[in-house]
């Protein structure tokens, strides 16, 4: 019976030796903990200062929060705290390992290369020789003819070349002079009037106007053929052209006869033409005596 009463004082006194030992150990642990985590909050100040502000302002919360706690409770203290300087350094660990998968992210982006499209380029062949060609008005003289520039690759026919004198007058599609090709568009006005070796004339398909007065007194001119693009015969164009008996006109866009362009010319002539509106036209233009036939 004494031992007994001897054993449960032992246990009494051995008991309160322990919680006081304990008791102790808890106030040493929570010191600890307290200036450890005032150390991670200098730590913590300075990483929020470079920019990961969120993460570790949670991190300093949790560890204010557990040292308060580890005042009151020295038992859970020690565990809460340390528990949470765990979740602190996790969280902290966590933000760390997202920061730099980020960057490691982002190191690993790259941009893909943009694969350039080169259009093919409209190659437009160059003018002829430009800084050879002729100024408008400018006259020169290509085998048999005489040509007057009108345009910057166009001419008139003005008429023979100097003691030139053929029977029949060809009028070519284009002529070339020092490097430059012209295109023949026009009779000059009086280019062959009174030339009478001449009597026959071949107008080429660019000839969209016949000069006025262009063959008047061919006195030996006895036919005529006029191409595709003639718009416009000018006044006496054939005038007094008294042996000319056939004219043959394929141009189906003549629209214009002007005065006396066929007065005088053979009677019981022929003008055949490709169409009803150019008949109609030439009809009006030449004399009673004048047939008008379609081709």
């Amino acid at each position: 019976m004494r031992k007994t009463k001897e054993r449960k004082l032992t246990n009494k006194i051995l008991a309160i030796v322990l919680s006081a030992v304990f008791f102790t150990t808890a106030i040493s642990t929570a010191v600890f903990a307290v200036n450890g985590d005032e150390s991670e909050s200098g730590t913590t100040s300075s990483t929020v200062s470079e920019g990961d502000s969120s993460s570790d302002g949670s991190s300093e919360s949790s560890s204010t929060s557990t040292s308060d706690e580890s005042s009151d409770n020295s038992s859970e203290s020690s565990s809460t705290s340390t528990s949470d300087e765990s979740s602190g350094n996790s969280s902290e660990s966590s933000s760390t390992s997202s920061s730099d998968n980020s960057s490691n992210s982002s190191s690993q982006t790259t941009t893909q290369p943009t694969s350039a499209t080169t259009t093919p380029t409209s190659t437009s062949p160059a003018p002829q020789n430009p800084t050879n060609a002729l100024p408008v008005g400018t006259k020169f003289t290509v085998g048999n003819y005489t040509y007057m520039v009108n345009g910057s690759d166009t001419v008139i026919l003005k008429g023979f070349a100097k003691n030139v004198n053929l029977s029949t007058v060809t009028v070519k599609n284009t002529i070339a002079y020092n490097g430059v090709t012209y295109k023949v568009v026009k009779i000059g006005t009086g280019s062959f009037t009174g030339e009478n070796s001449i009597k026959k004339v071949i107008l080429s398909k660019n000839i969209t106007e016949v000069g006025a007065q262009s063959f008047k007194n061919c006195k030996n001119l006895t036919k005529v053929r006029m191409k595709l693009n003639v718009k416009l015969i000018r006044k006496g164009a054939f005038r007094d052209c008294k042996k000319l008996n056939t004219v043959n006109i394929t141009s189906t866009v003549l629209n214009e006869i002007k005065d006396n362009a066929f007065k005088n010319i053979k009677s019981g002539a022929v003008v055949n033409v490709m169409n009803d509106p150019v008949r109609k036209l030439v009809k009006a233009a030449v004399s009673s005596k004048v047939t008008v036939n379609m081709m």
